[in-house]
């Protein structure tokens, strides 16, 4: 698992079907630009393992978020159709997963544009017995083309 998938499975972010040209995919996902991108995540009452990271990776981050939602829809969670206000995408995500607990978490992603957007998450629930309430905020900029790999002889 990639560290952006592991931001992104903080984020949980979840898939549905509402259409808005230029902004969503027809399944409701933002639309972003393929390209090397900076995640930076900040946690606030994250559990002790869960520390601030900065990563770049090169990839689509929409294909990310779904590749990220199947997964976790497979591990247990269920996702709620996105509200979708301008630029606003709301996401709503029940955990249940089993030996670790019941978490709801909602998202609120804002796509500045096609290469920026922050994301705040606010969780709740418990995990491992004990209750938990957390919030994180992940902040994505798109900050070039993705480096060319060298051709192998």
């Amino acid at each position: 698992m990639t560290s952006l998938h592991r931001l992104l499975a903080a984020a949980a972010l979840a898939a549905a079907s509402v259409p808005m040209p230029a902004l969503a995919a027809s399944d409701g996902f933002p639309v972003f630009k393929h390209g090397q991108w900076e995640f930076t995540r900040r946690g606030e009452n994250v559990p002790q393992h869960v520390q601030d990271l900065a990563v770049k990776e090169c990839l689509d981050p929409g294909a990310a978020i779904r590749e990220q939602n199947g997964m976790l829809e497979k591990a247990g969670c269920r996702f709620d159709p996105p509200k979708i206000e301008g630029k606003v995408f709301t996401y709503a995500a029940v955990c249940e997963i089993p030996n670790v607990g019941r978490t709801k978490s909602v998202s609120v992603l804002t796509r500045e544009s096609d290469s920026a957007y922050t994301v705040q998450v606010s969780s709740e629930g418990e995990m491992n017995g004990k209750p938990m309430k957390t919030s994180e905020t992940l902040i994505a900029k798109r900050i070039g083309n993705c480096k060319k790999e060298k051709a192998k002889k």
